[in-house]
């Protein structure tokens, strides 16, 4: 009777931990999403910022939501807005904000990197209990 109580406990710890590194691997894929999404928003500014500069057209198309632009003069790119942080924007020059959002593209990826490490560090882990959790099953089917 204890060996059988020792193995129920066993599995029922398994299944606890495959559960926890689940909502962890579902978290860290979520966090994924967001730099992924963070990453390429921030690209597209340096683009528009990086092309802007170089414009001579008459007029440039901004996007107001629901398929609908506005037709526009171009903007002047010498002096942009960039935020910060905590709802705070400061002026830059152009060549101070490409800096800016570069470096943040850096970080980004850096933050992506070991996100990604820990994700498929919690992928193979979860791989390996769940190969565990199997063999006590087919174990107790067996006997």
């Amino acid at each position: 009777m204890s060996e059988m109580s020792t193995a129920e406990d066993a599995v029922n710890a398994l299944v606890v931990e495959i559960r926890v590194l689940e909502g962890t691997y579902n978290e860290l894929s979520a966090r994924q999403n967001l730099l992924e999404r963070a990453m390429l928003e921030g690209r597209a500014a340096l683009d528009a910022i990086k092309g802007l500069s170089g414009q001579d057209s008459g007029e440039v198309l901004t996007q107001v939501g629901g398929g609908i632009m506005l037709r526009s003069s171009p903007p002047e790119t010498e002096r942009v807005l960039v935020s910060i942080g905590a709802n705070v924007v400061v002026e830059k020059s152009r060549d101070e904000a490409v800096a800016i959002l570069e470096e943040r593209g850096r970080d980004i990826e850096k933050t992506l990197v070991s996100l990604v490490n820990q994700r498929n560090e919690i992928a193979q882990r979860l791989n390996s209990d769940r190969e565990v959790l199997n063999s006590y099953m087919a174990r107790s089917q067996q006997g």
